[in-house]
């Protein structure tokens, strides 16, 4: 894979991750199941009206765009 397509496919992936877990399913890391599950779960919570669920919810999306984007472009993500 060429730099430029490398690039490319991490911005991708980051950017799917804007729910969190997709991005990680998209690049196929096992762990995007369990991500996508709390993502959901805290925009059901937040969606609820239960705003404390939003400040958890931008953490875990700030974590899994930087995650997915440096696994691609490093080969190796914040949690090695």
């Amino acid at each position: 894979m060429d730099p430029l397509e490398k690039t490319s496919h991490a911005c991708r992936a980051a950017a799917l991750s804007l729910v969190p877990g997709l991005g990680h399913l998209y690049i196929g890391e096992k762990r995007g199941g369990p991500l996508l599950l709390a993502g959901v779960l805290l925009i059901v919570l937040w969606m609820a009206l239960f705003s404390f669920a939003l400040v958890p919810l931008i953490g875990l999306v700030l974590f899994c765009v930087g995650d997915t984007y440096l696994t691609v472009s490093r080969d190796r993500g914040l949690l090695a």
